[in-house]
């Protein structure tokens, strides 16, 4: 029989989470929990640096919808996987990092690897804490998962010192309970006087919008979503880890809500009443101050947190609850109200005319012109995704070309980077979708910049048979930031690359690798890699084009400066 230690304690409390999966790089202080995991038949996901395990388990979050767990060696693995969590905190996804460390008897006196993990996690965790005690382990594993799992989701940490995993357990010792046992399973409801409050608000509107963010990913489901939306007639947009949750291509929804990359969300001035869905008053919302939303627009917040209800504006009503649940009740009270037929039609015509400028707009940058420009990539492999793709987003200018033109057409589906906009993500969140989802077809839109941080995780996507092709813009410079300059500045300094053949590189790792620069070999060359059904790249030389998410952060720079 395998005798039983601390590690297999806080495996079993793991498998009781649900979790069968584990991403990892193996490293001293976590070698009793490596065989504890092998004993309980959990699979390793094991990768060529720990920032690139935490943001394969961020990708697995924000498809499945569930946590995700990263095991890494104390010291220099903690410090490599660290570099991940603000990104992850940022963008709100429950992802548990476990961490090793030296003997907790000789903490204090210079001990192996010795650094304040804990200390170092905090800022940018829900939560960190050491276990120091065996007998507690389930229960720092069940208060770690209660505190990603509750009211915005988040990435929590916890240290176990490599002596309390060694210890020895008895059976009686091992979990007991199950997670519904140990933390709330059921959501809270919003204030009904509250609830009528809104949807009253939404009867009388002129110009009301409904905005989802990222809170809402893991408490609303698609269908409650649109239910809302096809009972009022209100239009949706979406944004965040909420995009897709109502398709681009349904008839009332209007796509990305932000206005520097869709000219329709720009109509958020003019709406008289606006209803958030887990969406916070941040930079890109102008802090939801005038004229991002009017003045006298009304407008209502559904938040799980407390803290988010009214921050930075105040709101009309602001209703505290789990967001499905609030959505829910949304929809009933509405279901009782009388809805009068084409009440909306004059402002959902100007939405729609505004959706079709912005995407003719779009179309007619897409020229035979060499180099190439970024949307005739996007309007080429536009035909290669369906309601099963998953997209993502990886670079500071040529990525967002195709996050203003490609649709968001399913739940998880559609991956930026995220607000911290920290570059590199991309190609480990690739294989993360692809280990969630491995029947969908994952492109990745990446720059040659990006592309620099984890080249290494094609080797990660070869051993562990992760097949998905990456589409590179490549112009050979760091695109965004040396647009700036040359908009603030009038030159460039530090931003340029060197022309590198990444396709070779790929080849060389055992992946299918193209170099093109014509637009009439974009389509066939990404057919070809997709249907090589191995991990791919498409390295497409492009002009190095000012996106429109540059062009709206240098305008409002520019007015910041003369106002």
């Amino acid at each position: 029989m395998t005798k039983l230690t601390g590690s297999h304690l806080m495996v079993r409390a793991l498998k009781l989470e649900g979790i069968s999966k584990v991403f990892t790089i193996v490293g001293d202080t976590i070698l009793p929990l490596v065989d504890a995991v092998e004993d309980e038949g959990l699979q390793f996901i094991d990768t060529r640096h720990e920032a690139a395990a935490m943001h394969m388990a961020d990708a697995w979050a924000r498809v499945t919808g569930e946590p995700a767990v990263v095991m890494v060696t104390g010291g220099p693995g903690f410090s490599n996987a660290i570099s991940a969590l603000p990104n992850i905190y940022t963008s709100e996804s429950p992802v548990i990092l476990i961490s090793g460390s030296s003997e907790l008897s000789e903490k204090g006196m210079y001990a192996f690897q010795e650094i304040d993990q804990v200390g170092m996690a905090a800022p940018v965790t829900k939560g960190a804490w050491l276990v120091h005690d065996r007998r507690r382990i389930p229960e720092y594993v069940a208060t770690a998962f209660r505190t990603a799992l509750t009211g915005r989701p988040g990435p929590v940490h916890l240290t176990i010192p490599v002596d309390i995993q060694e210890q020895d357990v008895s059976e009686d010792e091992l979990p007991q309970y199950q997670p519904g046992e140990y933390r709330n399973a059921g959501r809270s409801h919003g204030d009904p006087k509250l609830i009528q409050e809104a949807v009253a608000l939404l009867r009388r509107a002129e110009r009301p919008v409904v905005i989802a963010a990222n809170s809402a990913r893991y408490s609303l489901s698609p269908g409650a979503l649109q239910e809302l939306v096809e009972t009022t007639g209100v239009p949706v947009f979406t944004v965040e880890q909420a995009r897709g949750m109502v398709s681009d291509d349904h008839p009332l929804c209007f796509g990305y809500a932000d206005g520097s990359l869709n000219s329709t969300a720009r109509r958020f001035r003019e709406a008289d009443v606006v209803l958030l869905l887990g969406k916070r008053f941040d930079h890109r919302y102008r802090y939801g101050q005038p004229p991002f939303f009017g003045a006298n627009a009304r407008l209502i917040q559904v938040d799980p947190s407390p803290a988010d209800i009214g921050r930075n504006r105040g709101v009309s009503v602001g209703i505290l609850g789990d967001i499905g649940a609030v959505v829910e009740q949304l929809t009933h009270e509405a279901k009782g109200q009388s809805w009068p037929s084409g009440r909306l039609d004059p402002w959902l015509g100007r939405l729609r005319e505004d959706r079709e400028s912005w995407l003719g707009h779009l179309e007619s940058l897409a020229s035979d012109d060499l180099p190439m420009h970024p949307m005739r990539v996007f309007k080429e492999i536009e035909r290669f995704t369906d309601d099963d793709t998953i997209l993502i987003f990886d670079g500071g200018d040529y990525a967002q070309w195709g996050r203003s033109y490609l649709k968001a057409r399913g739940t998880g589906q559609w991956m930026r980077l995220g607000p911290l906009s920290q570059l590199g993500c991309g190609l480990p969140y690739a294989l993360g979708a692809k280990l969630a989802r491995p029947d969908a077809r994952v492109l990745l839109f990446i720059g040659d910049g990006s592309f620099g941080f984890y080249t290494m995780e094609y080797d990660t996507a070869i051993r562990h048979n992760l097949p998905f092709t990456a589409v590179m813009g490549n112009d050979s410079v760091w695109g965004i930031d040396r647009n700036f300059q040359l908009a603030y500045y009038g030159r460039a300094v530090g931003t340029d690359l060197r022309f590198v053949r990444y396709d070779q590189v790929v080849e060389a790792l055992g992946g299918y690798g193209e170099y093109i620069e014509r637009s009439e070999e974009v389509a066939p060359a990404v057919e070809r890699a997709i249907s090589s059904n191995r991990p791919s790249l498409v390295n497409i030389g492009i002009k190095s084009v000012r996106s429109p998410l540059a062009d709206a952060m240098v305008a409002r720079k520019t007015e910041s400066r003369q106002g």
